[in-house]
């Protein structure tokens, strides 16, 4: 722990760059010889680095606990390290002094330009492509260096690999994952650079299209409860609105698949999932956006595999949410119940020549001329 200062220990950002800044220093591969005093300094330097990640790990899954984003992906190289912090000239010496490490992935394939792209340095990514690093590299999880730097909210990075590949490049899982962890910016980016048919046809195997994946989001809260929001609204706005996926959902459990979760049922089903964040009843936030999906239409009686989204509300004791969420049932249901016409009946029509109506003098007077002459 000693390794790592104090001021950088309840920070993310600070932490990883201390880390790499200590991996860049005292990395074994910077010994060189193979002489007894080459082994013995690749020893130690192993050792030392050892106990920098060893002590890294730590810190970071503590911070990773507390809600914070901290990364703990080790760096297997001084290049790897040198190019997340962005350390031009490192890396032009580096690379000047094994050019085929541009391209080399580590163990679990991830390449010098992935490091660069989370790192967010475009002078180094333009180094790495000039020394012929590839941009289709992919890692074991199906990362590309897009998703790295799209994951790490690099937007200028994000710009700059979107310019020198096809829009083709933005994969189903990149615009799964950024939508999910609140990457707005890079979000935004990401969507700008995919056809509309693409974006509709982005699902997973239960069918859950990007307005889900940023309700989930908004529900564990990797980021501000703002950032997540803003994703929904990027999703909303790329046409994947709450009464489209309802209808999806609908037709998908008409035919059978049962998997299929409409988009209120899913919200408020993870609100109550352990890896939600606590108190999301109480959150304006969260409730502003149940209010916002019931303005769009979404249906809150409508079945998903764990119910609908107001038996979920009552069953996890979601107060405000189940009020709110009645209030829309009822304005719905009011709104379906047929108006009766008003009929309006003519008054009845006489039959022949209309005849004036006669006054009561007129009356008084005939009567009279009657009774006189039968006398």
């Amino acid at each position: 722990m000693h390794l790592f200062p104090l001021d950088v220990r309840s920070d993310a950002a600070k932490l990883r760059r201390s880390y790499l800044q200590l991996a860049l220093k005292y990395h074994p591969d910077k010994v060189v010889g193979a002489d007894a005093q080459g082994e013995c300094e690749q020893r130690e330097a192993t050792e030392i680095f050892q106990e920098i990640q060893a002590a890294y790990e730590e810190l970071a899954t503590r911070l990773d606990a507390k809600g914070a984003i901290a990364s703990v992906g080790r760096v297997r190289s001084s290049l790897a390290a040198a190019c997340e912090l962005g350390d031009v000239e490192a890396v032009r010496r580096l690379l000047a002094e094994d050019p085929p490490a541009a391209s080399e992935p580590d163990d679990l394939g991830v390449t010098p330009l992935m490091f660069a792209a989370a790192g967010g340095s475009v002078e180094v990514c333009e180094l790495l492509l000039a020394a012929q690093a590839s941009l289709e590299s992919v890692t074991l999880l199906g990362w590309t260096a897009l998703t790295r730097a799209a994951l790490r909210q690099r937007t200028a990075v994000t710009q700059w690999l979107l310019d020198h590949n096809p829009p083709a490049t933005v994969k189903d899982n990149d615009l799964m994952v950024v939508a999910f962890t609140g990457n707005d910016q890079t979000f935004r980016i990401l969507l700008a650079h995919t056809s509309e048919p693409k974006i509709l046809h982005v699902r997973d195997e239960a069918r859950k299209g990007l307005l889900h994946f940023a309700l989930t989001g908004l529900a564990y809260l990797k980021r501000s409860a703002s950032c997540h929001a803003q994703c929904v609204a990027l999703a909303i706005e790329a046409k994947c609105d709450p009464r489209s996926e309802d209808e999806r959902c609908r037709h998908l459990r008409s035919e059978g698949f049962n998997e299929a979760v409409p988009v209120l049922a899913h919200f408020v089903h993870c609100m109550g999932e352990n890896w939600a964040n606590d108190g999301l009843d109480e959150s304006e936030e969260h409730l502003q956006m149940v209010q916002r999906l019931c303005r769009l239409r979404a249906d809150a009686n409508l079945e998903g595999p764990h119910g609908t989204a107001l038996q979920l509300a009552e069953l996890q004791g979601f107060t405000r949410t189940h009020q709110a969420l009645m209030r829309h049932a009822q304005t719905l249901a009011e709104a379906k119940v047929p108006q009766q016409p008003q009929v309006l009946v003519p008054a009845p029509q006489r039959a022949g020549p209309s005849v004036p109506r006669l006054g009561r003098l007129q009356k008084l007077v005939m009567t009279a001329s009657c009774c006189c002459r039968s006398v």
